[in-house]
């Protein structure tokens, strides 16, 4: 398997279960209502979203116009493991 994806799905992991942390939060108990709980949960939701998507740089752009892509997110790295495991399939 790609270690690009391995690590990020790693990281992934990570990030959820740290999400589910906020699961403790009972609307119908104000005791759980921790605010530390909700600003975690913000921080890893934008972390998640930042490990899934590219990294593009800021002002340069490809021939079309694109931005550059410094680091390919997991849901790019995903489709291009799974575009090439489908080309590998279609030579055999």
């Amino acid at each position: 398997m790609n270690t690009k994806i391995t690590k990020k799905l790693e990281q992934l992991e990570t990030l959820l279960n740290q999400i589910d942390e906020a699961r403790a939060i009972n609307p119908d108990d104000p005791e759980t209502w921790d605010s530390d709980t909700l600003y975690n949960l913000v921080e890893n939701c934008k972390a998640v979203i930042k490990l899934l998507g590219n990294k593009k740089h800021s002002t340069q752009k490809d021939p079309f116009g694109d931005p550059v892509v410094l680091e390919a997110g997991l849901c790019s790295l995903v489709d291009e493991y799974t575009s090439e495991e489908e080309d590998e399939d279609n030579y055999e």
